[in-house]
Formats: structure tokens, sequence, C-alpha cells
């Protein structure tokens, strides 16, 4: 009887490559192999090679072409039992990338829509599939695959975000080969625009709260850095920020509770985003406070030649310059005033 071990299989052949079919077979007589091309017998020559080694038959077809596709089968006959096989040889061509260079850089704004196109050809018709980083593209209902008949592979991503950057590979397989296309997509940002800046001076009082306020423009919203000259603040209980939390808000603000001497000097701001970054102009703060009368001066009743002390306390800033009246008129050392102060 006839035993086949190992049929004939498909094969899948580079165009002008040559391609063998095998088959192994046990049996006693030995048996003839004859083969068939699409019902035509095949024979040996330049094109076609038949051999017999032991128990496996082979068929090789060389340079292959697109005429040699199509079914070849093998008919095996001991005298005794006989049997066939069949098999398809597919002549195909490796997909290629249809472009001077398979690898490209691609800008997007942050926030709008970008495609990335790759065009391959190739014998079958190439299947494509896109990684991000090496790995699947994720899932992600801003992504969508789109596919033409010339081979054109398409990747949309609807509003581009930071974390789209990245490299972004096509790659097209069939039956022959692979080949592969590389774009790498930058995320940009709108970079900063100050549409109201500093004003030039602010004049804030001792003990009170201040406020100096900046708008500012851009894509993603621009990150803010108050300094105080060339020391950059840090927000506290008494140091406050707030930065814009909703779409057309564009608002920064440095607020300073119970301000203090301390706090004047030449304040300003840097906005920064991945466009780029933007310093604002100065605003020179001068804190002061109008004198007030903490503890005014109280009726002294003393005899003559005794000293007399009035007293009063005054809360202003900077320190004010106090001057003692006798009678509408100003004290001096000449009347024997002697005027002390000591700053609290």
């Amino acid at each position: 009887p006839l035993s086949v071990s190992q049929p004939l299989t498909d094969i899948n052949v580079l165009l002008g490559q040559p391609g063998t079919f095998n088959l192994t077979c046990d049996a006693f007589p030995a048996p003839k192999v004859s083969w068939f091309f699409n019902d035509t017998e095949v024979k040996n020559s330049p094109k076609h090679k038949i051999e017999a080694k032991q128990n496996v038959f082979s068929l090789t077809v060389n340079k292959c072409d697109h005429p040699d596709v199509g079914t070849y089968r093998a008919h095996i006959d001991n005298g005794i039992d006989k049997t066939e096989h069949a098999a398809k040889l597919n002549v195909g061509v490796k997909p290629k990338v249809e472009a001077a260079k398979p690898a490209n850089d691609q800008t997007c704004v942050i926030g709008q829509d970008t495609q990335i196109s790759w065009k391959f050809s190739g014998i079958e018709k190439p299947q494509v599939t896109w990684l991000f980083n090496g790995q699947p593209l994720p899932a992600n209902e801003r992504f969508e695959i789109t596919e033409t008949e010339d081979g054109t592979s398409t990747l949309s991503i609807r509003h581009a975000e930071l974390n789209d950057k990245g490299i972004y590979a096509a790659k097209a397989t069939n039956a022959v080969g692979e080949a592969e296309a590389k774009t790498t997509l930058n995320i940009a940002g709108i970079k900063p625009l100050i549409t109201n800046d500093l004003d030039a001076a602010l004049q804030a009082t001792k003990g009170e709260s201040m406020t100096i306020k900046l708008s500012a423009t851009g894509t993603p919203k621009p990150d803010i850095v108050w300094t105080r000259g060339n020391d950059e603040l840090v927000p506290s209980d008494r140091i406050q920020v707030t930065t814009p939390t909703t779409e057309g808000d564009d608002t920064y603000t440095l607020t300073i509770l119970n301000v203090q001497p301390e706090d004047q000097g030449d304040y300003s701001a840097k906005i920064t985003n991945v466009g780029g970054s933007l310093k604002s102009k100065k605003c020179k703060v001068t804190v002061s406070k109008s004198p007030v009368f903490v503890a005014k001066p109280t009726t002294q009743e003393v005899k003559q030649g005794e000293t007399a002390v009035f007293e009063t306390k005054i809360d202003g800033y900077p320190t004010p310059k106090v001057t003692w009246l006798l009678n509408g008129k100003p004290l001096t050392p000449k009347e024997g005033a002697q005027v002390e102060m000591n700053a609290a």
C-alpha cells in the first residue's frame, strides 16, 4: 500500500525565486510520481526540475513568475495502489514602501487634527498594521485608520494631545515578506502671548492684601512662575497664586496677604508651555501706610519747674516724621523741648 507521510503543501514564492514542492511517500514496490500543472504533465526542463531521493519526491519551479501561479498535482502509482495530492504555488512581491525614505518627521499643534500616511505596494496586496512606540496602537476613539485601493494606509488623529508624541510605524505584511515605515510625531504648543501685562507700579498698604494680575494665552495653558527681584515666590499661607482653570479664562493672579515692608520690590512673571516661554514687564511695588494715632497724648498737670512728659504712639510706613506743637507752633530745643522716638 501507499503511505504518504508528508503531503504537498501550498508554497508562497518571491517573484524570480525558485519554489519547491516536497512529498514523502513510503510504498512497495517503489512508486512512480508524475507531476502536473493545471492538468498538463510537467517534465524535466530548465524551468522544472524533478527529483526522487529514496522516498522523497520533489518538483522545483525555477524563476517563478506570475504564469507559474496555479495548482500542482503529484500522481503516485506503484502498480498496486495509486493516489494524488495537490497544492498551490503563489508568486508574490514583498511589500515595498512607496516613498523616497521609509522614515520621516511630522509636527502637529496640540489640539489640532493630523494625519500620517504611508503607501505600500506588493503582491498579494499587503495588510497594514500600526504600532505606537513599538507596541500595538492603543484603542482610542481619537484614532482612525483608513485604506485606499492604491495601497495607502492613513492614521488620523483628532485633537492631538501631548502624550500622542512618539514614533508611529506602519507595518505592511503579505505571504512573502514585510516592510515598515515610521513617522516621528512631535506635538507643538501655541507659544504664550501676554494679552494684558503687569502694571508698571503698585502702591500697597502695609497690613492689607495686594493683588497683581497678568493675562496670557497659549496652548496648552502656560505655567507661571512669579518672582520678586531674583527670588522665586512659593505659594504659602500668605502668598496665593491662581491660574486659569476654565476655557476662555486667561487671568493669572498673585495675592499677598498682610503686606509687610519686605514685600517691596520689582515683581515679574514668567509663563511657559511646550511652545516656548515669555517674561512679563516688571511691576514696582511700594509699601506704605498713612500715619494713624494708636495712642494720643494726654493732658499733664505738673508744678512749675518740673518736667512734663507727653507720649504718643503712631503707626505708619515709612516711619512718620513727628512734629510737636505748642499753641499751634512747632517746638524746638530752644524752647526746652526734647523729643525722643522709639521705633516699635
